[in-house]
């Protein structure tokens, strides 16, 4: 992988969100990655990946650790792409009161480690605090140079 300057290298944050916690997130993460690309699923197109350096989802989890339809999507595909030279992170939010507490972000985390370089997750319950903001700053320090 080349060296991370922060004039080349490309990073896009992709989330899916329902009530916002994961939206919250998202956003809190590209704001620590400065010049980071931050989509939503649907507005985020699958055929640049190839111009990316890393690529970092969001989701959050449904039912008992199930991903969601439209994460389960990105999943599918992404698990048919060549992602190989992508730097990779999952990370979700989630109720621990739940079985398997964000799922969907081990569901992702199993299959990008697989077939991506993975770096890191990061679950989160339910809408992020104050302080989640160390282990926020951690996980986007694996993205920066």
């Amino acid at each position: 992988m080349p060296a991370m300057d922060s004039m080349s290298y490309k990073i896009a944050i992709v989330y899916h969100s329902a009530g916002g916690n994961t939206k919250a997130l998202a956003e809190a993460i590209a704001s620590l990655l400065p010049g980071a690309g931050l989509y939503q699923l649907h507005e985020f197109d699958l055929g640049t990946l190839p111009d990316y350096d890393a690529l970092i989802v969001g989701t959050y989890t449904w039912g008992n650790g199930e991903l969601p339809a439209k994460s389960a999507a990105l999943y599918k595909e992404l698990e048919q792409l060549p992602i190989a030279h992508l730097k990779t992170g999952v990370f979700g939010t989630g109720e621990t009161n739940y079985n398997h507490f964000c799922g969907a972000v081990d569901h992702f985390r199993d299959m990008l480690f697989a077939k991506s370089q993975l770096a890191v997750t990061l679950k989160i319950e339910q809408m992020y605090q104050e302080s989640d903001l160390p282990r926020l700053q951690k996980f986007a320090s694996l993205f920066q140079n």
